[in-house]
């Protein structure tokens, strides 16, 4: 299995089966022709068939040209059986025609593709391929049985009438029983969250670990059962988030068997919100950073020196406005401060418009099983005005901020105040905390934003991308480290970019579409 997906990635390997492709429909089409001009019945009924759907043909043409694109350059088997027998036939057409010279191009272009099964290594899923190949099937008979017809039919028999429908139908068929055809299989993985935690919590140190454990994704776990990854799959994409969980030496297998698990089933790997060292383990050809992680070394976090003078004036504020700070553990809440969390997320949230994120951030009690520190503030008069949760990491001794949320018109600077408070509360519990990744922001620019932070600002709302959320962190003085997503070959990035919106935002249909058709009427008045 992996040796047929490494070989769909040799060099020039797609534009070999493209040609190959091209030829063999090209020959199809060529034989079809020849047939058609020799047999006296079978030419009148071309003739006949091409003066009653004269009024689609544009469409048809164009269609029918996309399909046959499509089915020479997709790497499925089934497209490579399917051009298999496109050739048999055209073979017979062009004996019944008398025409060596295609009947030689159809044995050799039948003989490269049996001699280059390498070229077609994706498998397609079960169920659908049993509809497509019944589809194209029924379509094949109705065309031959309809063709016999028309033959015998004069020009005013009532039949023809309806051949423009029956065309249509006919190649809508043909259309979708080639797209069942390369869908792809779904990639091995469960949902095993005991054995899950149990890695976890021994091996996990990357700060996206936690969310792997989420119930949105599925688990790949190693041929051994020592490491797993989470992944989640949308738009033909598996997008892995972070970094495999298990010992060192066990990952680099780990990442080889999920590419070609992807590979031999048609799904594009990438993987978002890695490390370096992941890049060079999965051999991965493109590279593009993402953003920074902040980390801070809890032990020396602290408000005094010059660098924190930002961050000791936003505590300041919110302390002269009567904010004070809690942390708690998950299971020590009162009741009344759960339902006040619950009450704040909710508002928060109807204010977003594509929904609550997930994927690479957490909910409320998922990922679950992971201990959650939650630091609470609240106004002078006792108001929850923000909270945020921490999820534990115990093989690195790391905390990673999770959910932040901030009531509308809560007194400025206590979110920076809560984050602070909580720092200074994990002394001597962790080492070191994350405060997630810093969208875009590389660690080089980081290091000179001073001096171009202005430039950077423009760039960024150019790009549409603000530069808000890292400047919020980089108060903290934090250590910044490079993140990046990994893909095969740059034509994968928009894809990849697609499947990891509709990841983050699993509700942006049930969000967005009843706010497009409120809005079409007002629109069209």
């Amino acid at each position: 299995m992996a040796s047929q997906a490494t070989h769909d990635h040799r060099p020039g390997g797609g534009l070999l089966r493209a040609g190959v492709g091209l030829v063999a429909l090209a020959d199809t089409a060529l034989s079809l022709e020849a047939w058609g001009w020799r047999s006296p019945q079978a030419h009148a009924a071309e003739r006949l068939l091409l003066d009653v759907i004269a009024p689609m043909r544009p469409a048809a043409t164009l269609v029918a040209g996309v399909a046959a694109i499509y089915l020479a350059t997709r790497p499925k088997r089934a497209f490579r059986r399917m051009l298999v027998g496109l050739v048999t036939a055209a073979g017979l057409l062009s004996l019944v025609a008398s025409e060596p010279g295609l009947l030689a191009a159809a044995g050799a272009v039948c003989l490269a593709l049996l001699q280059a099964g390498w070229l077609w290594p994706e498998e397609g899923d079960p169920v659908s391929s049993r509809v497509g190949w019944s589809m194209l099937f029924a379509v094949a008979a109705a065309a031959a049985g309809t063709g016999w017809l028309v033959v015998l039919a004069h020009r005013g028999h009532r039949l023809l009438a309806w051949m423009p429908l029956l065309a249509g139908l006919a190649l809508a068929a043909v259309v979708s029983g080639i797209a069942l055809l390369d869908r792809n299989p779904p990639l091995p993985g469960e949902y095993d969250l005991g054995q899950a935690l149990r890695r976890y919590r021994e091996q996990g140190r990357s700060g996206v670990c936690p969310f792997a454990l989420m119930r949105d994704k599925r688990h790949f776990w190693s041929s051994d059962r020592v490491a797993f990854l989470g992944f989640g799959c949308r738009v033909g994409v598996a997008l892995v988030l972070g970094p495999g969980i298990g010992p060192e030496a066990a990952l680099p297998r780990l990442y080889a068997e999920f590419l070609a698990a992807c590979r031999v089933r048609g799904w594009r790997p990438a993987f978002y919100q890695v490390a370096e060292g992941v890049a060079n383990r999965t051999g991965a050809r493109v590279r593009l950073v993402v953003g920074s992680e902040a980390v801070i070394d809890v032990d020396r976090f602290g408000l005094d020196g010059p660098a924190m003078a930002r961050l000791r004036h936003e505590v300041s504020r919110a302390r002269r406005r009567g904010v004070g700070v809690r942390v708690v553990a998950e299971p020590d809440l009162e009741p009344e401060e759960l339902a006040a969390i619950r009450d704040l997320a909710a508002r928060v949230e109807e204010r977003r418009p594509f929904g609550p994120m997930a994927f690479s951030t957490g909910r409320w009690g998922d990922p679950p099983g992971v201990e959650r520190l939650v630091g609470l503030a609240h106004d002078g008069e006792g108001r929850l005005v923000a909270y945020v949760t921490w999820l534990v990491l115990p093989a690195a001794s790391t905390v990673v901020l999770d959910e932040v949320k901030r009531a509308p018109g809560a007194p400025g600077g206590a979110v920076d105040l809560l984050i602070a408070g909580c720092l200074t509360a994990f002394k001597g519990r962790v080492a070191r905390a994350s405060l997630g990744l810093a969208p875009v922001v590389g660690a080089q620019v980081a290091a000179r934003l001073a001096g171009f932070e202005g430039f950077l600002r423009r760039a960024l709302r150019v790009a549409n991308v603000s530069p808000g959320l890292y400047a919020f962190k980089a108060k903290f003085a934090p250590s910044w480290e490079p993140r990046y997503l990994l893909v095969e070959t740059v034509l994968d990035l928009p894809r990849v970019a697609l499947a990891g919106f509709l990841l983050h935002y699993p509700e942006l249909g049930r969000r967005v579409l009843p706010r497009l058709g409120r809005a079409l009427p007002m629109t069209a008045r």
